[in-house]
């Protein structure tokens, strides 16, 4: 039988051949990532991306691809709204369709290290699309990825530090995902900041247009922040819903007069639109975020598109959880810098002014006594400041509602070239000593710092084996916590490496001052108000002016660095600030005592442990364990050496926080 074909033999190979060779269609950086892009870690982790839960996603998600014609993108958010997922899912696409050089750039190493292991490397592996494509690490392979490279067909992805000039010098890029901008240096080393250096880095792109540079951060504070200005410097995008009463797009804003609830708990919640004063109920909230579209607000010629969003939106975070972090901050500048940053996505106005030295002194009480620890001040901490000549000191309580007396403050004279001699001795006998109380007993300090910026060998030597001392190195940057991390310093007064050595505690003096400076604002009973407020500052009479001085002897000022607007901390002119400096660092101690966290319960359970007679409470059964700790380790050495009682020879003494807290503290907020 005779076969007749309607096309060639020739014809049907070619077509075959050119199935083949003919590449798939390309498909939108959303559409690939609901199809490809297992999610790593959240709700949904294991399960393909589904943004119907996130809508307001997929547009910037589409912005991130070369087609879409854009080169700087960015995002302003809060904690908790799963724009971690528009990096790596950015990321992904570019893998997958557009191959190239990308970078992707985190604050600190450490941020790095957890974005790779926790979400970056997750989302490859459990991806199929994408695990395929990006080359197994080989350390002995010069093809392969590396710790600090993924590499795949056509291009590599490398993973950066902001603080690192070699990781952002080294490489030619066209794409760079740059993740929490605010947390950023300045400078690096001198050598300008991170994004003049990414910038330089794309210079062979500028010209075909391709290059991009995404950022996304939650900001810091007002007039100082990063994506506040990459935010302001777009076309400002919110996400706007219908209102269910009239259909009139609105957006949800945090203000008392529209987001309304209780004071205490239950805080029911609830939002009343500005249109026509539609109540939106809590449980309504998701449904309606749903139905939402971007609506710019500051559409012009040149504005790149930029975002903002924040928990008041987020499918995430509840209306009930959002009123109590509200009612929780109670006035507490730090508190409320916190839920401005991580809550709202807004950065915070701190209030940098310091009252006047002479207005402070007309505030100072007749009945505080120095050298007495006042009734309510049920935590008592120790701060130092070296300088050449001598040491300033401070000791100050602090009570319910952060509340804060000066039980004494003053200068020692004498060298402070030797930590076994000089000022050191006058200041050991401070450290040791045992303060009278409003209840006839008498307490020694639950924790001592003692500044190490000056003679940093002398301090280390001096602080090394003391229980409840530390080191304390003060930090730059808005988005530092009161007190870090301590890390190892590995030299002894000779210079010489040791193991063990004494540790030092970073602290983030920019915040706590703004908070001092914001509590120094508040009017008290003195003053004739009604009671004394959260965070009053209580001074006696026997306080001179130089004290006075020296702590209102800085402002918050806006300079000029690097080609960028910046808001620092400066001195005023022929003033010091030493006492400032152990007002800053008592603080920072007060919030590792845990005096932010505590609850009501916890301040009742510390005045019983405080006030009654020895002996008629079981110290076990109602001391929290660290601070137990050290009074053992006074009561056995007699009270007040540095014996560490029932601490083994090869155990380290940790001094702990009064109460570990069970409430928020912050961390939690993080983006997933």
């Amino acid at each position: 039988m005779k076969v007749t074909l309607k096309r060639s033999a020739v014809a049907l190979v070619a077509s075959v051949l050119a199935a083949a060779i003919t590449p798939p269609e390309q498909l939108s950086a959303a559409e690939w990532a609901r199809q490809n892009l297992v999610v790593p870690d959240g709700p949904r982790a294991g399960e393909l991306w589904d943004d119907s839960l996130t809508p307001y996603i997929a547009e910037p998600l589409e912005m991130c691809a070369t087609e879409s014609g854009v080169n700087e993108i960015a995002v302003r958010k809060s904690a908790q709204t799963g724009f971690t997922t528009l990096m790596i899912a950015a990321i992904g696409h570019v893998i997958a369709t557009d191959p190239c050089r990308a970078m992707i750039v985190q604050p600190t190493s450490g941020a790095l290290k957890e974005f790779n292991a926790e979400k970056l490397d997750v989302a490859i592996k459990g991806s199929p699309a994408l695990d395929r494509l990006v080359r197994e690490q080989a350390s002995r392979s010069g093809d392969g990825s590396t710790a600090v490279r993924k590499k795949f067909r056509g291009g590599s992805l490398k993973l950066a530090i902001a603080s690192s000039a070699a990781d952002l010098r080294s490489s030619t890029i066209k794409k760079a995902f740059l993740d929490e901008i605010d947390e950023y240096p300045d400078d690096l080393d001198g050598q300008g900041d991170p994004f003049g250096m990414v910038e330089a880095r794309q210079e062979s792109f500028l010209m075909s247009g391709e290059w991009l540079r995404v950022y996304v951060s939650t900001p810091t504070i007002k007039g100082g922040s990063k994506i506040d200005s990459y935010f302001e410097g777009g076309d400002q995008r919110y996400w706007y819903m219908p209102c269910p009463g009239c259909g009139e797009k609105f957006k949800f804003v945090f203000d008392r007069q529209h987001f309304k609830f209780n004071d205490e708990y239950p805080h029911e919640p609830h939002y009343v639109t500005p249109c026509c004063g539609t109540i939106v109920e809590a449980y309504e909230k998701v449904s309606l975020m749903k139905k939402g579209t971007w609506v710019p607000e500051a559409t012009r010629p040149g504005a790149y598109p930029s975002y903002h969003f924040d928990a008041l939106t987020s499918p995430f975070v509840p209306w009930e959880k959002i009123a109590s972090r509200f009612v929780e901050a109670n006035e507490d500048p730090l508190k409320l810098k916190t839920f401005s940053n991580l809550t709202l996505g807004l950065s915070f106005d701190m209030k940098g002014d310091a009252p006047d030295h002479v207005r402070l002194m007309e505030r100072r009480e007749d009945d505080l006594l120095r050298g007495f620890i006042p009734a309510l001040g049920l935590v008592f901490v120790g701060t130092a400041d070296v300088q050449l000549n001598g040491i300033y000191y401070l000791f100050k309580a602090f009570g319910p509602d952060r509340q804060s007396w000066r039980v004494d403050a003053g200068f020692i004279e004498g060298a402070t070239d030797d930590p076994h001699g000089g000022a050191f001795l006058k200041l050991e006998e401070l450290r040791v000593k045992e303060w009278p109380d409003a209840f006839g007993q008498r307490r020694a300090v639950d924790l001592f710092g003692i500044d190490s910026g000056y003679r940093s060998h002398v301090v280390y030597t001096w602080v090394r084996g003391k229980a409840a001392t530390f080191s304390l190195k003060g930090l730059d940057g808005w988005s530092r916590p009161p007190i870090g991390q301590p890390s190892a310093v590995d030299i002894d007064f000779n210079g010489q490496r040791i193991r063990n050595g004494a540790m030092v505690w970073g602290v983030g003096t920019w915040s706590l001052k703004g908070g001092f400076y914001a509590n120094l604002h508040k009017q008290g009973r003195v003053s004739g108000q009604p009671i004394d407020p959260p965070g009053y500052c209580h001074f006696g009479s026997w306080m001179d002016e130089v004290y006075f001085k020296q702590i209102t002897s800085e402002y918050l000022g806006t300079e000029k660095f690097k080609g960028r607007t910046r808001r620092i901390w400066m001195p005023r002119a022929g003033y010091q600030n030493h006492f400032l400096d152990c007002e800053i660092y008592g603080d920072a101690l007060g919030d590792y005592l845990g005096i932010s966290r505590m609850m009501s319960d916890d301040w009742a359970r510390l005045a019983s442990m405080r006030g009654l007679p020895e002996g008629v409470l079981d110290p076990e059964l109602f001391a929290p364990a660290p601070l137990l700790a050290a009074q053992t380790a006074r009561s056995a050495a007699g009270g007040g050496t540095d014996a560490k009682a029932g601490v083994s020879d090869d155990e380290e003494y940790r001094p702990g926080r009064l109460f570990s807290s069970h409430h928020d503290n912050g961390r939690d907020w993080e983006d997933g």
